[in-house]
């Protein structure tokens, strides 16, 4: 049995995201949270999500969600926030006064999971970081339709202040907006320009928080994206493009 203490959080906050990148996912549940690793359709962009939610669970329980999107909308139909969930060899069951469902699973190994260590990542020398706002990534991506057909974000700093840049710089005659998107960042001296693909805050702008967490590692060109709102927490890694 899985326990879901806030179902509307996990539900529009760590399921709806998980959608949004891929039709189908591997969700693993062990006694402290559940959590899934998911990666966008070109691979540039890797996503950990974690619900913390305490469960009485030896090892780890996986569930192969064929549809996402699909057990999104059956979930939206409980009317309870907190509920028990019973899961048997190839099938999640759901039993109340008002709704009962049984969603069925797939088995171990048909959906592909990115061959990607999260522990390495976070074990990285991560020497600069910044905070950017909502209303700014907003902004950013307002400002975005003014540059039609390029899909590069650069970031940079300027004057101890951090931009983003949309454009494309390896192609002549390319349109570009330019927004500062932080004040201040931490570390010793500045970050050359690095670049990565603008999908990534285009997923990120569909969550509701109020400012995420960059932070940047030179050594291996790795940027990661921290975004946590309540008990759930999303990771978004995402290598730079080679210049």
């Amino acid at each position: 049995m899985i326990k879901v203490d806030d179902l509307n959080t996990f539900n529009h906050t760590f399921l709806s995201l998980t959608s949004k990148i891929c039709d189908s996912a591997c969700i693993k549940v062990d006694a402290n949270k559940i959590f899934s690793l998911t990666c966008s359709s070109d691979n540039t962009i890797v996503i950990f999500s974690t619900y913390k939610q305490s469960n009485e669970i030896d090892g780890v329980l996986h569930l192969n969600i064929p549809d996402l999107n699909r057990l999104s909308r059956t979930l939206s139909c409980i009317r309870d926030n907190s509920i028990n969930l019973d899961v048997d060899s190839n099938c999640i069951r759901y039993k109340s006064p008002t709704v009962r469902f049984k969603y069925h699973l797939l088995e171990d190994g048909i959906i592909a999971v990115p061959s990607v260590s999260i522990d390495k990542i976070k074990n990285l020398d991560f020497k600069y970081s910044f905070r950017v706002n909502k209303p700014d990534i907003l902004s950013l991506i307002k400002g975005s339709s003014l540059v039609t057909d390029v899909d590069k974000l650069y970031f940079y700093v300027e004057d101890n202040h951090v931009y983003a840049e949309i454009t494309d710089k390896e192609t002549s005659n390319t349109d570009s907006y330019t927004q500062k998107i932080a004040d201040q960042y931490t570390g010793e001296d500045s970050f050359e320009q690095m670049s990565i693909s603008f999908e990534i805050l285009r997923i990120i702008s569909s969550l509701k928080f109020d400012d995420i967490c960059i932070k940047v590692n030179t050594d291996v060109n790795v940027l990661l994206f921290e975004v946590e709102i309540e008990n759930v927490k999303h990771n978004f890694i995402c290598t730079t493009y080679v210049r």
